[in-house]
């Protein structure tokens, strides 16, 4: 009793001295003695007891309580229908820092395997259902649920006596058992063939044993003997010599399977078991499985759970490559599917793995092409089919049939390759030539231009010939670029017009071979191909899920017309005056395959701003001369507040995976004089103003004065400053301000605004106060007006006026915070 008393004080002691839900989880460990397991996701896991802890969550509210229990919930739920090879505890434990709830996992299991799937699984386990929150609440198990406070010294005590009682037994209860399907069998059978494989090594494959093993009647145990009886087949008995006490153990963690559909689709499937290379397909852009199983989860949601099974459905991948976005499917399914793909060995090895499906080697860009479009408009006709001409074609004649049947139903599942003959292709796969198909020659027929390089886009010019009014549905999974994309306008306009129904999307980090450092957007998007309609005029709202297929929220992609492009605001004035081109701030470049050296009259700066979507925002830029490449244009006085609005409007978010390939947008209103004045201040003052001044600049043969307009305070006021450079004085007492200077004086800047400008005066201070050892030909600085560029890289490269530089950032960030709201706001982002 002395110890159970000194173990109490130990915990109670160590919870209020906790400041963290890490600290409750290790004060709670520390004290009973459970080493750390939280693998899967929970927080602590023992075989009798699965804990989840909280910080401070005022558990004796039951509003307060429920979504921890419903997180609990999720947890079950894996353990049960997952591939985890743990089991599922008899008791569950939820606590804070001043309470603590104990329950029997036997009284929730009809809520956590949720069969009807009731509620949405997807979701984070911290941010559970509100639906399944409801049901936990209703639940007649929540009334036993009893928070225990534990600064009541009795309840502190009844509860670490419980705790304790629950993980004395090791042999460990099973709450629930765990269950095969045609879904989780193979993890099921990695850890079985990790504990028995060696026992029935001689003899038929390991997975023939299982496959006996796991249905109920087929094997049978003599515990005392160390002997398993298998009935393999009809009238076939095989003995192995297994220890009693692994088998029981293996068996105390699962169920039985009697479910006779659920076994014909193992074993329809069991080949897969013990090749390991056909299993772990992987590559560059393969589909990954557990996404490509979850497209097929939302194909179930709109057509139904078994929608195969009315024998409606007619399914097809035309670049089925190793067949992973069908791995997943159903064995039943199989036999209306119809999978083809460009190499032999891709359909060798889909063979093996899809037993029952249509499988054939085809050519979808090229073959039947003459077939399919002959005697109609290109673009507005509809395939046909003749029998008469049998020998010409080269798709299979039951599915030409399927195709010409009316009754049939179509699901198109794909991921299409994204290769192009043109550089700067969406997975990197440029090659010459790559992409000149006979659909390409079609495509450009019916004056669809760029896209038509794009393997893509062929797939879906295809597509929507072969399908033209058929009843069809088109699960797609792929970039997102074909929704947004300026450069896919054409292919909106004029081939993908369809009703999008749901989707999904993730990162490109969970495909094999990408970068994490390059993250952009994968799409699952499901389209309704008899429904014609622009994609301007519909809301696509998308699941949004991690890298764990946990759904962490949602995200709307725009489609709005190129017209409203930011790209399309700012008035371009012509250029048609030669002057330096620059490709980065000082370094002029003079010669190229496409050299801009133009600028408008009454020249300013120059803005780069290359692209139209978040991928390209580094690609924007403040430069004191024309941009030696194509995307920018010449400020000059009169868009000057637009252009510094554009900049800091592309520069201000932040780039992550999700918003990759967002588009810029034109403002829903006109902005106010407070948010254009913020934002020039910001651009001035940011890193990517790359505005400079240079004297004699040489170029074509000629010799040019490159001054810097964005100088951003009055001469008069820059007189005033410490500085030892004579030549600087001199050109001080005989130089005009410049023309941002005065546009600031003219302005009423915001309070954050002013902080930004106070800062760097002090920047630009201690610049001017050591010039004399900062003008180097390093940055060639040479005269009063040096750009914002030419001062932090001249002042960083002596290590002087640290603190001022690092003084502006705290300022920039509170402008920063205060403008990016705005931006959703004037509509520049969704």
């Amino acid at each position: 009793m002395k110890n159970s008393h000194t173990g109490l004080q130990k915990l109670l002691a160590l919870l209020v001295k906790a400041a963290t839900e890490e600290d409750v989880k290790a004060a709670w460990a520390k004290t009973l003695g459970i080493d750390y397991n939280t693998s899967d996701d929970h927080d602590l896991y023992t075989p009798q007891v699965l804990f989840e802890f909280k910080f401070d969550r005022q558990l004796g509210q039951a509003a307060n309580r429920a979504p921890v229990v419903a997180q609990v919930m999720y947890y079950l739920r894996r353990l049960k229908f997952g591939e985890s090879k743990k089991a599922i505890p008899p008791s569950f434990c939820i606590a804070d820092k001043a309470a603590c709830a104990i329950g029997d996992v036997a009284d929730w299991i009809a809520l956590f395997t949720d069969t009807a799937e009731r509620f949405d699984w997807d979701l984070r386990p911290s941010s559970p259902d509100p639906l399944l929150v409801a049901a936990v609440l209703k639940h007649p198990a929540f009334k036993k649920l009893h928070p225990r406070e534990l600064p009541i010294v009795e309840e502190a005590q009844s509860t670490l006596a419980e705790l304790t009682r629950l993980l004395a037994d090791r042999a460990g209860g099973v709450g629930d058992k765990k269950r095969i399907t045609e879904a989780n069998f193979e993890g099921v059978f990695d850890y079985w063939n990790e504990v028995f494989g060696e026992s029935v090594r001689n003899g038929y494959k390991s997975s023939r044993y299982f496959v006996a093993d796991i249905q109920l009647g087929r094997t049978q145990l003599k515990a005392d003997e160390g002997k398993v009886f298998f009935q393999v087949g009809p009238e076939e008995l095989k003995i192995k010599k297994i220890l009693a006490e692994d088998y029981e153990r293996f068996w105390s963690l699962y169920e039985k399977c009697d479910d006779a559909e659920a076994i014909r689709g193992i074993i329809a499937k069991t080949d897969r078991l013990t090749d390991e290379v056909d299993r772990r397909v992987h590559g560059e852009f393969f589909t990954p499985l557990d996404f490509a199983k979850k497209g097929l989860d939302y194909l179930k949601k709109q057509l139904g759970r078994d929608w195969w099974k009315s024998g409606d459905y007619r399914l097809w991948d035309m670049a089925a490559g190793s067949g992973n976005l069908q791995y997943a499917l159903p064995a039943a399914a199989l036999k209306y599917c119809y999978l083809s793909t460009l190499y032999r060995e891709d359909v060798e090895h889909c063979e093996r793995l899809f037993p029952g499906a249509n499988i054939f080697q085809y050519d979808y860009l090229n073959d039947d092409i003459g077939n399919l479009f002959a005697g109609g408009a290109e673009l507005n006709g509809q395939g046909g089919f003749d029998f008469d001409a049998e020998a010409t074609w080269k798709m299979p004649a039951a599915l030409r049939r399927d195709l010409d049947n009316p009754k049939i139903k179509w699901i198109v599942l794909i991921n299409p390759p994204f290769a192009t003959s043109q550089q700067g292709g969406a997975t990197g796969s440029n090659k010459t030539s790559v992409s000149m198909t006979k659909l390409q020659v079609k495509m450009h027929a019916d004056k669809l231009g760029e896209t038509s390089r794009e393997l893509f886009a062929q797939f879906l010019y295809r597509i929507r010939r072969e399908f033209k009014g058929r009843s069809a549905w088109l699960g797609l999974f792929s970039k997102l670029k074909y929704v947004n994309a300026t450069n896919d306008q054409k292919l909106r306009d004029s081939v993908f017009r369809y009703k999008f129904a749901r989707g999904f999307m993730f990162s490109s980090v969970n495909f094999s071979g990408t970068s994490r450092s390059s993250q952009f957007p994968v799409g699952f998007l499901l389209w309704n191909l008899k429904v014609a309609k622009a994609l301007e005029t519909q809301t696509i709202t998308l699941d949004v899920f991690d890298t764990d297929v946990q759904k962490t929220g949602t995200k709307v992609l725009s489609a709005d017309h190129r017209d409203a492009f930011l790209s399309k605001w700012v008035g371009r004035p012509a250029a048609r005056i030669t002057f330096p081109p620059l490709s980065s701030a000082i370094t002029v470049k003079k010669s190229g395959p496409d050299l801009r050296d133009r600028i408008s009259e009454g020249f300013l700066a120059s803005l780069m701003c290359a692209g139209n979507d978040i991928q390209h925002q580094n690609m924007t830029a403040l430069l004191s001369g024309p941009y030696a490449s194509a995307g920018s244009h010449s400020v000059t006085v009169d868009n000057f507040e637009q252009s510094m609005i554009v900049h800091a409007v592309r520069r201000l978010p932040k780039a992550e995976w999700h918003n990759d390939r967002d588009q810029f947008m034109q403002p829903n209103k006109t902005p106010t004089a407070t948010f254009t004045n913020d934002c020039a201040i910001w651009s001035l003052f940011s890193n990517s103003n790359n505005t400079v001044a240079m004297k004699d600049v040489k170029y074509d043969g000629d010799t040019f004065q490159m001054d810097n307009h964005f100088f951003p305070f009055p001469v008069k006021e820059v007189r005033k400053w410490q500085t030892s450079d004579a030549d600087i004085r001199l050109q001080l007492t005989q130089a005009g301000n410049r023309f941002v200077a005065v546009w600031m004086g003219e302005r009423k800047l915001s309070p954050q605004s002013l902080a930004v400008l106070d800062a760097a005066r002090a920047v630009y201070q201690c610049y001017f106060a050591h010039l004399t050892e900062l003008r180097t030909a390093k940055f060639k600085i040479d005269t009063w007006d040096a750009g914002w560029w030419q001062i932090r890289s001249a002042l960083a490269d002596r290590d002087l006026g640290s603190a001022e530089l690092a003084a502006i950032k705290p300022a920039m960030d509170k402008l920063k915070v205060k403008l990016l709201p705005q931006l959703q706001s004037y509509g520049f982002l969704s």
